[in-house]
């Protein structure tokens, strides 16, 4: 297998080779007349989401394992990054004296400080490392694992009862690492260029 990884720009072709190789047996076919509606199900808190998208979904997660669905709600976005920024909103407190610290152990992946930093929000902003975080009152603590960078399961550092965390599980597939038991957190983040390698379908 030949694998071919962006180091600049972490662009995931890793799987392009398997992809071509499938041919027509992997083609996605969109009818003409399905997402003619903003509303796919105003049943549902994500009323974009495709009802045949999310069965699939949850049928993934069911098959490989690596997720709880049942009695969740699936949310999409575009990107992981978009539900990341949206999962610090919603976990904001509206009413602080201060933003809300955002922290993750360190080594973390580089572009959480510039995303939590970007919307310059007074609800949020970068706190630093995790493991040396000393802050009283409320905090985010990301928890990737398997970590970006270096690839090692990860639980959180900060530990305190006022702390919101959310688990970035975008490596948490057994073509990266092995599935011991189904993610089972308040709040979890996958993404489909993580999951198939198609990064531009913009998937979270």
């Amino acid at each position: 297998m030949i694998w071919v990884v962006s180091a600049e720009l972490g662009d995931p072709r890793v799987y392009e080779r398997f992809w071509r190789q499938t041919g027509e047996k992997s083609t996605i076919i969109i009818p003409g007349w399905q997402s003619m509606s903003y509303f796919s199900d105003v049943t549902n808190i994500c009323w974009f989401l495709e009802a045949e998208f999310a069965r699939e979904v949850v049928r993934l997660h069911t098959v490989v394992g690596n997720a709880v669905t049942e009695g969740r709600h699936i949310v999409v976005g575009t990107g992981s990054s978009q539900l990341f920024l949206a999962a610090l909103y919603a976990l904001s407190p509206t009413d602080a004296p201060e933003p809300i610290s955002v922290v993750c152990a360190s080594p973390y992946y580089s572009s959480y400080p510039s995303m939590t930093n970007h919307l310059k929000s007074g609800l949020y902003q970068w706190g630093g490392d995790a493991a040396s975080f000393e802050k009283e009152g409320p905090y985010i603590e990301l928890v990737t694992s398997p970590n970006n960078p270096d690839g090692h399961a990860r639980i959180s550092k900060v530990n305190r009862s006022q702390g919101f965390l959310v688990h970035d599980l975008a490596y948490y597939w057994p073509q990266y690492t092995p599935i011991s038991a189904p993610a089972d957190h308040d709040l979890t983040l996958f993404t489909v260029s993580k999951s198939t390698g198609h990064a531009g379908m913009r998937i979270g």
